[in-house]
Protein backbone atom coordinates (compact mmCIF):
# COMPACT_ATOMS: atom_id res chain seq x y z
CA UNK A 1 0.00 0.00 0.00
CA UNK A 2 1.40 3.47 -0.51
CA UNK A 3 0.76 5.42 2.48
CA UNK A 4 1.69 8.81 1.08
CA UNK A 5 -0.90 8.25 -1.27
CA UNK A 6 -3.33 6.66 0.93
CA UNK A 7 -2.95 9.30 3.56
CA UNK A 8 -3.19 12.32 0.72
CA UNK A 9 -6.15 11.21 -0.47
CA UNK A 10 -8.24 10.46 2.33
CA UNK A 11 -7.62 13.52 4.04
CA UNK A 12 -11.04 14.73 4.20
CA UNK A 13 -12.39 11.89 5.60
CA UNK A 14 -9.56 11.84 7.93
CA UNK A 15 -10.85 15.43 8.98
CA UNK A 16 -14.22 14.39 10.03
CA UNK A 17 -13.26 11.20 11.94
CA UNK A 18 -11.11 13.33 13.98
CA UNK A 19 -13.80 15.63 14.66
CA UNK A 20 -16.09 12.83 15.83
CA UNK A 21 -13.46 11.03 17.73
CA UNK A 22 -12.84 14.37 19.54
CA UNK A 23 -16.27 15.14 20.28
CA UNK A 24 -16.94 11.25 21.04
CA UNK A 25 -14.31 11.02 23.50
CA UNK A 26 -15.24 14.67 25.18
CA UNK A 27 -18.86 13.61 25.88
CA UNK A 28 -17.69 10.32 27.25
CA UNK A 29 -18.57 11.01 30.86
CA UNK A 30 -21.98 12.60 29.80
CA UNK A 31 -22.72 10.54 26.76
CA UNK A 32 -20.99 7.49 27.79
CA UNK A 33 -23.16 4.70 25.74
CA UNK A 34 -23.83 7.36 22.54
CA UNK A 35 -19.86 8.06 22.62
CA UNK A 36 -18.86 4.63 22.30
CA UNK A 37 -21.18 3.53 19.76
CA UNK A 38 -19.61 7.03 18.12
CA UNK A 39 -15.92 5.52 18.43
CA UNK A 40 -16.99 2.13 16.87
CA UNK A 41 -18.72 4.00 13.87
CA UNK A 42 -15.29 5.75 13.42
CA UNK A 43 -13.12 2.78 13.55
CA UNK A 44 -15.36 0.68 10.99
CA UNK A 45 -14.89 3.91 8.42
CA UNK A 46 -11.37 4.13 9.10
CA UNK A 47 -11.60 0.40 8.53
CA UNK A 48 -13.13 0.76 5.27
CA UNK A 49 -11.00 3.08 4.13
CA UNK A 50 -8.46 0.63 4.55
CA UNK A 51 -9.92 -1.94 2.34
CA UNK A 52 -10.90 0.28 -0.39
CA UNK A 53 -7.26 1.24 -0.94
CA UNK A 54 -5.91 -2.38 -0.16
CA UNK A 55 -8.40 -3.64 -3.01
CA UNK A 56 -6.76 -1.07 -5.25
CA UNK A 57 -3.31 -2.07 -4.29
CA UNK A 58 -4.29 -5.36 -5.09
CA UNK A 59 -5.87 -5.25 -8.47
CA UNK A 60 -2.66 -3.33 -9.38
CA UNK A 61 -0.01 -6.01 -8.24
CA UNK A 62 -1.87 -9.29 -9.11
CA UNK A 63 -2.53 -9.92 -5.23
CA UNK A 64 -5.43 -12.46 -6.00
CA UNK A 65 -5.63 -13.66 -2.29
CA UNK A 66 -5.53 -10.43 -0.46
CA UNK A 67 -7.79 -8.82 -2.43
CA UNK A 68 -10.49 -11.54 -2.01
CA UNK A 69 -9.92 -11.05 1.95
CA UNK A 70 -10.01 -7.49 1.98
CA UNK A 71 -13.17 -7.33 -0.35
CA UNK A 72 -15.11 -10.17 1.48
CA UNK A 73 -13.93 -7.92 4.56
CA UNK A 74 -15.33 -4.62 2.89
CA UNK A 75 -18.87 -6.12 2.04
CA UNK A 76 -19.14 -7.62 5.68
CA UNK A 77 -18.04 -3.65 7.41
CA UNK A 78 -20.90 -2.31 5.49
CA UNK A 79 -24.13 -3.21 6.54
CA UNK A 80 -22.42 -3.48 10.01
CA UNK A 81 -21.76 0.81 9.45
CA UNK A 82 -25.25 1.29 8.55
CA UNK A 83 -26.39 -0.87 12.06
CA UNK A 84 -24.23 1.26 14.05
CA UNK A 85 -25.91 4.34 12.42
CA UNK A 86 -28.89 3.21 13.09
CA UNK A 87 -28.23 2.49 16.83
CA UNK A 88 -27.27 6.17 17.08
CA UNK A 89 -30.14 6.86 15.28
CA UNK A 90 -32.57 5.48 17.68
CA UNK A 91 -30.47 6.35 21.20
CA UNK A 92 -33.89 8.41 22.77
CA UNK A 93 -35.95 4.99 22.12
CA UNK A 94 -35.70 1.71 24.09
CA UNK A 95 -35.05 -0.90 22.06
CA UNK A 96 -36.12 -4.92 23.10
CA UNK A 97 -34.72 -8.14 22.00
CA UNK A 98 -36.55 -8.64 19.10
CA UNK A 99 -35.02 -5.02 17.84
CA UNK A 100 -31.51 -6.86 17.99
CA UNK A 101 -32.76 -10.37 16.70
CA UNK A 102 -34.30 -8.80 13.54
CA UNK A 103 -31.19 -6.74 12.66
CA UNK A 104 -28.43 -8.92 13.68
CA UNK A 105 -29.97 -11.96 11.57
CA UNK A 106 -29.11 -10.01 8.20
CA UNK A 107 -25.87 -9.69 9.50
CA UNK A 108 -24.94 -12.57 10.13
CA UNK A 109 -26.77 -13.96 6.75
CA UNK A 110 -24.50 -11.18 5.07
CA UNK A 111 -21.18 -13.00 6.94
CA UNK A 112 -22.07 -16.63 5.78
CA UNK A 113 -22.64 -15.46 2.33
CA UNK A 114 -19.01 -13.34 1.80
CA UNK A 115 -17.19 -16.56 3.77
CA UNK A 116 -17.53 -17.96 0.24
CA UNK A 117 -15.22 -16.18 -2.40
CA UNK A 118 -12.41 -17.32 0.45
CA UNK A 119 -12.78 -21.27 -0.61
CA UNK A 120 -10.38 -20.70 -2.51
CA UNK A 121 -10.40 -23.36 -5.98
CA UNK A 122 -13.74 -24.89 -4.69
CA UNK A 123 -15.96 -25.54 -7.50
CA UNK A 124 -18.95 -23.46 -7.73
CA UNK A 125 -18.60 -21.78 -4.31
CA UNK A 126 -15.65 -19.88 -4.27
CA UNK A 127 -16.78 -17.85 -7.56
CA UNK A 128 -20.44 -18.12 -6.47
CA UNK A 129 -20.16 -14.43 -4.96
CA UNK A 130 -16.76 -12.55 -6.71
CA UNK A 131 -13.61 -13.80 -7.31
CA UNK A 132 -10.52 -12.19 -8.64
CA UNK A 133 -8.70 -13.26 -11.51
CA UNK A 134 -5.52 -13.33 -12.52
CA UNK A 135 -4.09 -11.05 -15.47
CA UNK A 136 -1.02 -11.77 -18.21
CA UNK A 137 0.12 -8.64 -17.30
CA UNK A 138 0.21 -9.05 -13.44
CA UNK A 139 -2.55 -7.60 -12.15
CA UNK A 140 -5.87 -8.82 -11.09
CA UNK A 141 -9.33 -8.39 -12.00
CA UNK A 142 -12.51 -8.18 -9.89
CA UNK A 143 -15.08 -10.21 -11.02
CA UNK A 144 -18.96 -10.57 -10.10
CA UNK A 145 -20.25 -13.98 -9.99
CA UNK A 146 -23.50 -13.38 -9.39
CA UNK A 147 -26.60 -12.36 -8.07
CA UNK A 148 -25.48 -13.13 -4.38
CA UNK A 149 -22.36 -10.09 -5.32
CA UNK A 150 -25.33 -7.50 -4.45
CA UNK A 151 -26.20 -9.35 -1.08
CA UNK A 152 -24.34 -6.71 1.00
CA UNK A 153 -26.40 -4.29 -1.31
CA UNK A 154 -29.32 -5.64 -0.40
CA UNK A 155 -28.63 -5.71 3.87
CA UNK A 156 -27.74 -2.15 3.43
CA UNK A 157 -30.82 -1.04 1.67
CA UNK A 158 -32.83 -3.50 4.82
CA UNK A 159 -30.86 -1.31 7.26
CA UNK A 160 -32.12 1.83 4.73
CA UNK A 161 -35.76 0.51 6.35
CA UNK A 162 -34.62 0.53 9.53
CA UNK A 163 -33.83 4.24 8.99
CA UNK A 164 -36.62 5.13 7.65
CA UNK A 165 -38.89 3.93 10.73
CA UNK A 166 -36.59 5.13 13.24
CA UNK A 167 -37.21 8.56 11.61
CA UNK A 168 -40.90 8.09 11.78
CA UNK A 169 -40.01 7.75 15.78
CA UNK A 170 -39.20 11.49 15.32
CA UNK A 171 -42.09 12.95 13.28
CA UNK A 172 -44.67 11.65 16.34
CA UNK A 173 -45.77 15.08 17.93
CA UNK A 174 -45.86 18.62 17.24
CA UNK A 175 -42.08 18.76 16.47
CA UNK A 176 -41.76 17.34 13.82
CA UNK A 177 -39.04 19.20 12.59
CA UNK A 178 -36.70 16.51 15.00
CA UNK A 179 -36.90 13.97 12.05
CA UNK A 180 -35.76 16.25 9.68
CA UNK A 181 -31.85 15.84 9.63
CA UNK A 182 -32.29 12.01 9.75
CA UNK A 183 -34.78 11.99 6.79
CA UNK A 184 -32.16 13.98 4.97
CA UNK A 185 -29.21 11.38 6.06
CA UNK A 186 -31.23 8.43 5.02
CA UNK A 187 -32.03 10.19 1.24
CA UNK A 188 -28.34 10.94 0.91
CA UNK A 189 -27.25 7.33 2.02
CA UNK A 190 -29.35 5.76 -0.10
CA UNK A 191 -28.29 7.74 -3.09
CA UNK A 192 -24.66 7.09 -2.38
CA UNK A 193 -25.56 2.96 -2.32
CA UNK A 194 -27.59 3.12 -5.60
CA UNK A 195 -24.41 5.26 -7.06
CA UNK A 196 -22.06 2.35 -5.33
CA UNK A 197 -23.70 0.27 -7.40
CA UNK A 198 -24.38 1.70 -10.83
CA UNK A 199 -20.52 2.80 -11.28
CA UNK A 200 -19.23 0.10 -8.71
CA UNK A 201 -17.45 2.15 -6.40
CA UNK A 202 -16.49 1.00 -2.97
CA UNK A 203 -15.30 4.25 -1.57
CA UNK A 204 -18.24 6.34 -0.84
CA UNK A 205 -20.86 5.11 2.16
CA UNK A 206 -17.41 5.41 4.53
CA UNK A 207 -17.05 9.26 4.01
CA UNK A 208 -20.55 9.90 3.42
CA UNK A 209 -21.58 8.16 6.53
CA UNK A 210 -19.32 9.75 8.52
CA UNK A 211 -20.22 13.24 7.66
CA UNK A 212 -24.30 12.21 7.82
CA UNK A 213 -23.03 10.89 11.76
CA UNK A 214 -21.70 14.03 12.43
CA UNK A 215 -24.36 15.94 11.66
CA UNK A 216 -27.23 13.58 13.23
CA UNK A 217 -25.00 14.27 16.52
CA UNK A 218 -24.87 17.87 16.24
CA UNK A 219 -28.47 18.49 15.47
CA UNK A 220 -29.46 15.80 18.48
CA UNK A 221 -27.19 18.21 20.61
CA UNK A 222 -29.10 20.83 19.33
CA UNK A 223 -32.31 19.87 19.73
CA UNK A 224 -31.30 18.58 23.15
CA UNK A 225 -31.02 21.98 24.49
CA UNK A 226 -34.28 23.32 23.94
CA UNK A 227 -35.21 19.49 26.49
CA UNK A 228 -35.08 20.21 30.70
CA UNK A 229 -32.19 18.18 31.30
CA UNK A 230 -33.87 16.38 34.10
CA UNK A 231 -36.97 15.33 32.87
CA UNK A 232 -35.99 15.78 28.82
CA UNK A 233 -39.55 16.89 28.58
CA UNK A 234 -39.73 20.19 26.36
CA UNK A 235 -38.28 23.36 28.37
CA UNK A 236 -40.07 26.56 29.73
CA UNK A 237 -38.08 28.24 26.52
CA UNK A 238 -40.12 25.84 24.51
CA UNK A 239 -42.99 26.22 25.47
CA UNK A 240 -42.98 30.10 24.88
CA UNK A 241 -42.22 29.33 21.52
CA UNK A 242 -44.88 26.61 20.66
CA UNK A 243 -47.26 28.83 22.01
CA UNK A 244 -46.73 31.68 20.04
CA UNK A 245 -45.51 29.94 17.14
CA UNK A 246 -48.92 27.27 17.60
CA UNK A 247 -51.16 29.54 19.28
CA UNK A 248 -54.34 29.00 16.78
CA UNK A 249 -54.21 25.52 16.90
CA UNK A 250 -54.10 24.70 20.49
CA UNK A 251 -57.73 23.69 21.89
CA UNK A 252 -56.39 21.61 25.07
CA UNK A 253 -54.43 22.05 27.85
CA UNK A 254 -53.24 19.96 31.23
CA UNK A 255 -51.69 21.48 34.11
CA UNK A 256 -49.69 19.59 36.62
CA UNK A 257 -48.15 20.32 39.76
CA UNK A 258 -46.63 17.40 41.44
CA UNK A 259 -47.71 17.18 45.65
CA UNK A 260 -45.59 17.07 48.36
CA UNK A 261 -42.02 17.63 46.17
CA UNK A 262 -40.81 20.16 49.91
CA UNK A 263 -42.02 17.18 52.26
CA UNK A 264 -39.40 14.88 50.16
CA UNK A 265 -36.73 17.45 49.51
CA UNK A 266 -36.34 17.76 52.98
CA UNK A 267 -36.98 14.78 54.43
CA UNK A 268 -35.61 12.29 51.93
CA UNK A 269 -33.08 14.68 49.98
CA UNK A 270 -33.40 16.55 46.88
CA UNK A 271 -31.94 13.00 45.20
CA UNK A 272 -35.33 11.72 46.29
CA UNK A 273 -37.14 14.60 45.05
CA UNK A 274 -35.12 14.55 41.40
CA UNK A 275 -36.47 10.71 41.34
CA UNK A 276 -39.66 11.54 42.07
CA UNK A 277 -40.08 14.14 39.10
CA UNK A 278 -38.26 12.14 36.60
CA UNK A 279 -41.16 9.36 37.53
CA UNK A 280 -43.89 12.17 37.19
CA UNK A 281 -42.46 13.24 33.77
CA UNK A 282 -42.28 9.65 32.35
CA UNK A 283 -45.73 9.29 33.53
CA UNK A 284 -46.82 12.45 31.75
CA UNK A 285 -44.90 11.60 28.37
CA UNK A 286 -46.36 7.96 28.89
CA UNK A 287 -49.68 8.99 28.73
CA UNK A 288 -50.32 12.10 26.04
CA UNK A 289 -50.85 11.15 22.73
CA UNK A 290 -47.79 11.68 20.47
CA UNK A 291 -49.61 12.42 17.74
CA UNK A 292 -51.02 15.92 18.69
CA UNK A 293 -50.10 16.87 22.45
CA UNK A 294 -46.45 18.12 23.86
CA UNK A 295 -45.35 17.54 27.27
CA UNK A 296 -43.39 20.70 29.07
CA UNK A 297 -41.88 20.88 32.14
CA UNK A 298 -41.95 24.22 33.11
CA UNK A 299 -40.64 24.74 36.75
CA UNK A 300 -39.59 22.70 39.74
CA UNK A 301 -43.02 20.46 40.00
CA UNK A 302 -44.97 22.83 37.16
CA UNK A 303 -45.52 20.53 34.67
CA UNK A 304 -48.36 21.55 31.35
CA UNK A 305 -49.42 19.39 28.18
CA UNK A 306 -50.60 21.24 25.17
CA UNK A 307 -52.68 19.38 23.18
CA UNK A 308 -52.76 20.66 19.42
CA UNK A 309 -55.79 20.19 17.26
CA UNK A 310 -56.98 16.83 19.40
CA UNK A 311 -60.11 15.86 20.32
CA UNK A 312 -61.53 15.86 23.81
CA UNK A 313 -61.70 12.04 24.47
CA UNK A 314 -57.87 12.26 23.54
CA UNK A 315 -57.26 15.03 26.48
CA UNK A 316 -60.15 13.21 29.11
CA UNK A 317 -57.90 9.50 28.00
CA UNK A 318 -54.74 11.42 29.07
CA UNK A 319 -56.02 12.73 32.09
CA UNK A 320 -57.80 9.55 33.19
CA UNK A 321 -54.69 7.22 32.13
CA UNK A 322 -52.24 9.93 34.56
CA UNK A 323 -54.61 9.07 37.46
CA UNK A 324 -54.18 5.79 36.96
CA UNK A 325 -50.55 5.79 36.64
CA UNK A 326 -49.87 7.92 39.76
CA UNK A 327 -52.03 5.38 42.24
CA UNK A 328 -49.39 2.71 41.02
CA UNK A 329 -46.64 4.82 42.63
CA UNK A 330 -46.45 6.67 45.88
CA UNK A 331 -46.26 9.95 44.38
CA UNK A 332 -48.95 11.94 43.44
CA UNK A 333 -49.36 15.36 41.25
CA UNK A 334 -53.11 17.82 41.17
CA UNK A 335 -54.43 17.63 37.63
CA UNK A 336 -56.23 20.39 36.28
CA UNK A 337 -57.66 20.51 32.45
CA UNK A 338 -59.64 22.38 29.52
CA UNK A 339 -60.86 21.73 26.24
CA UNK A 340 -61.98 24.25 23.94
CA UNK A 341 -64.67 23.02 21.50
CA UNK A 342 -64.31 25.36 18.74
CA UNK A 343 -66.16 26.98 17.16
CA UNK A 344 -68.40 27.39 19.36
CA UNK A 345 -66.57 27.90 22.30
CA UNK A 346 -64.80 30.77 21.81
CA UNK A 347 -62.26 30.57 25.36
CA UNK A 348 -58.86 32.00 24.50
CA UNK A 349 -55.81 29.85 25.04
CA UNK A 350 -54.72 32.33 28.14
CA UNK A 351 -58.09 31.85 29.77
CA UNK A 352 -58.11 28.26 29.20
CA UNK A 353 -54.58 28.09 30.96
CA UNK A 354 -56.17 30.05 33.63
CA UNK A 355 -59.10 27.78 34.17
CA UNK A 356 -57.59 24.60 33.93
CA UNK A 357 -54.82 25.70 36.54
CA UNK A 358 -57.90 26.77 38.56
CA UNK A 359 -59.28 22.99 38.62
CA UNK A 360 -55.81 21.83 39.34
CA UNK A 361 -55.68 23.81 42.50
CA UNK A 362 -59.03 22.57 43.44
CA UNK A 363 -57.36 18.77 43.30
CA UNK A 364 -54.99 20.19 45.21
CA UNK A 365 -56.54 21.28 47.86
CA UNK A 366 -58.71 18.09 48.04
CA UNK A 367 -55.78 16.08 48.24
CA UNK A 368 -54.05 17.98 51.23
CA UNK A 369 -57.12 17.78 53.27
CA UNK A 370 -58.09 14.16 52.54
CA UNK A 371 -53.93 13.18 53.39
CA UNK A 372 -53.50 15.84 56.27
CA UNK A 373 -50.48 16.62 54.79
CA UNK A 374 -48.53 13.55 55.23
CA UNK A 375 -47.26 12.05 52.41
CA UNK A 376 -48.98 8.92 50.82
CA UNK A 377 -47.70 5.28 51.71
CA UNK A 378 -47.83 3.05 48.45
Amino acid sequence: MDIVHYLSSNIPLFSVCAVMLFIAIRNMRIRRKESILFIVFTAIVLALSIVVETEKVSQRNGLVVLGTVFTSLGYVLRPILLYVFVLLANMDYKRGRLFYILNIAPLAANFVVYLLPLFFGVPGVSTAVFYYQANPNGTASFIRGGPLNFFSHAISLFFLGVLIYVSTLRFQGKHRKDGLVLVLCVGIIFVTVLTEVLVRRSDLLNIVCEICALINYVFIVSVNTSRDPLTNLYDRRTYYEDISRYHSLINGVVQIDMNELKWINDNEGHASGDAALYSIARILESSADNSSMCVYRLSGDEFLIMMFEGKEAQLEQTVASIRQQLNKTIYSAAVGAYFIDRPKDTTSVEDAMKEAERRMYIDKDNFYMSTDHKRRVC
